[in-house]
């Protein structure tokens, strides 16, 4: 099975090689754990690599997404100027349309549904953050249909996909949205029963085609974005 590099050499490692190539992965995580990041990181390395990229920005406007990911060595600048790396401005289509239309809809899934449509063609990966946004005011069934659409439409096109979700969205919608992807990837805070100290870790529970540990991986946010933490043992 082909892969893509996840920009994290140990998590790779963790993932025999990577994203697997042309399937959708959900990454589920309360604030101030690093969904994004890890999507820049990923969009970063695979614009590194020659794809064609789009990004989906859905709750912070592009040109933010690209500072804070600059400040971490993920320049993405280059690429959007060469036309490489795509910016969807879903929270500025969002707030025009509350302006034009005098009420606070907003937007559902199936405006993404119809973008994937209207991408071009040769676009070869897509980071969608976040998720969350278009979980509100749907129903569970009408979340969960929204979503296995977004994913088989990315999967039938061969796009290779991370899709955010916050934690609180996630809870509220039952975790359905990991039962349409490929793969999941969790983010958590949690005290390290080693150490006593909050700590930041990753589980993943799922992923196709791929052999996982049940393992709470360890991890930090670096000034070089996310890396994984050496294994600690209870001396």
């Amino acid at each position: 099975m082909a892969r893509l590099s996840t920009g994290i050499m140990e998590l790779n490692k963790k993932l025999q090689g990577g994203i697997p190539e042309g399937e959708c992965i959900l990454i589920a995580g309360e604030p101030g754990t690093g969904k994004t990041i890890m999507g820049m990181q990923f969009l970063y390395n695979a614009c590194k690599e020659g794809k064609k990229c789009a990004l989906i920005a859905t709750e912070e406007t592009p040109e933010k997404i690209m500072i804070h990911a600059k400040a971490l060595g993920f320049d993405l600048e280059p690429f959007v100027e060469n036309n490489q790396l795509s910016m969807i401005r879903f929270l500025e289509m969002r707030a025009y349309d509350v302006d034009e239309e005098y009420n606070s809809n907003y937007m559902q899934i199936d405006d993404i549904s119809n973008l994937i449509h209207m991408m071009q063609d040769d676009i070869d990966v897509i980071v969608l953050d976040n998720l969350g946004t278009f979980s509100i005011g749907v129903d569970l069934k009408e979340f969960r249909d929204k979503v296995d659409m977004l994913a088989y439409l990315l999967s039938k096109q061969k796009r290779t996909s991370i899709i955010t979700i916050d934690a609180t969205a996630h809870e509220l919608t039952h975790k359905i949205a990991e039962y349409s992807t490929y793969g999941t990837i969790r983010l958590m805070v949690k005290e390290n029963p080693y150490t006593g100290k909050m700590e930041r870790f990753m589980y993943i529970p799922k992923m196709r085609g791929t052999k996982l540990s049940m393992e709470l991986i360890g991890y930090d946010i670096t000034e070089e974005g996310i890396k994984l933490s050496p294994p600690k043992t209870n001396k």
